[in-house]
């Protein structure tokens, strides 16, 4: 004969009590943990949203210029906010929840972070900048040297518009002919012969120009040399530039950016990238 176990009140108020704390949301302990209910057997369990604690931020915001980028920064920041930068390709990235710091008094664990709340500057080079960078020590043709001069002119601030419209017209005028000698100033200027059928003169041609254009959209311009070099092969001419140190001049636009950016929005930017 089995024993029967006698269901007293108290059973049956256990039994309820019991059913009741199981079908009732349970809070998780852990700091990023999701809240959850338990569910019967063969039932799926699910995360619960909780109006206390909304979805964390999630996305990535991509900026144009670097006002917008500190304007959106400085609405969002927080204290663990970071910003890191690369110089190849020029960008700052924001990363507005990241790890906690050690100081706060919290564990490894406690430090942890979502870091998926962020802010992209890629900084975009200027049309002046990318057009110079895109023809140095590319060798042209006179005539081409000539139009690329010409569609160019107001980047130039040394030789004079001038002098550098009269050095385009005489390329022009001599396609017609070919070079035949060459001669080094005093000034490290080059002037150049060149003889046709009928007609013949000279182009003087400066070792350097002197350009002024602005690295990044939206920015001051900055002063570059460029040197100008050429080649002469049976009678044709081959001319080109050489940008002097560019990377130099990219770089301080570049830091100059970055102290802009650390100034009005007060976060640290860190040399790197986040993974």
């Amino acid at each position: 004969m089995s024993d029967i176990i006698p269901i007293t009140d108290a059973t049956v108020r256990s039994i309820t009590e019991l059913g009741a704390a199981l079908a009732r949301p349970v809070r998780n302990p852990d700091l990023h943990g999701t809240h959850y209910m338990a569910l019967p057997q063969g039932w799926e369990l699910h995360g619960l949203p909780t109006e206390a604690e909304p979805a964390h931020p999630k996305g990535t915001v991509k900026l144009r210029d670097a006002a917008s980028f500190i304007r959106y920064l400085n609405d969002h920041k927080a204290a663990r906010s970071r910003i890191y930068a690369t110089l190849e390709p020029a960008r700052f990235l924001a990363v507005l929840d990241d790890f906690y710091t050690a100081g706060e008094n919290l564990s490894v664990r406690e430090q942890a972070a979502w870091r998926e709340f962020r802010v992209e500057f890629t900084v975009p080079a200027s049309r002046e900048w990318l057009t110079w960078t895109a023809a140095n020590r590319k060798p042209m043709s006179q005539l081409g040297f000539a139009e690329f001069l010409q569609d160019q002119l107001p980047d130039v601030i040394a030789p004079s518009g001038a002098d550098l419209l009269e050095m385009s017209l005489n390329f022009e005028a001599a396609q017609s002919g070919h070079f035949v000698a060459s001669q080094r100033l005093q000034d490290g200027s080059h002037n150049l012969t060149w003889r046709a059928d009928n007609s013949g003169g000279t182009v003087r041609l400066p070792e350097l120009i002197k350009l002024s254009i602005p690295v990044f959209e939206n920015e001051a311009s900055r002063e570059i040399d460029a040197r100008l070099r050429y080649r002469v092969k049976d009678g044709a001419l081959s001319i080109w530039f050489e940008l002097v140190r560019p990377h130099k001049v990219l770089e301080a636009a570049f830091r100059e950016t970055w102290a802009r950016i650390e100034q009005d929005t007060g976060v640290p930017i860190l040399l790197g990238t986040p993974e």
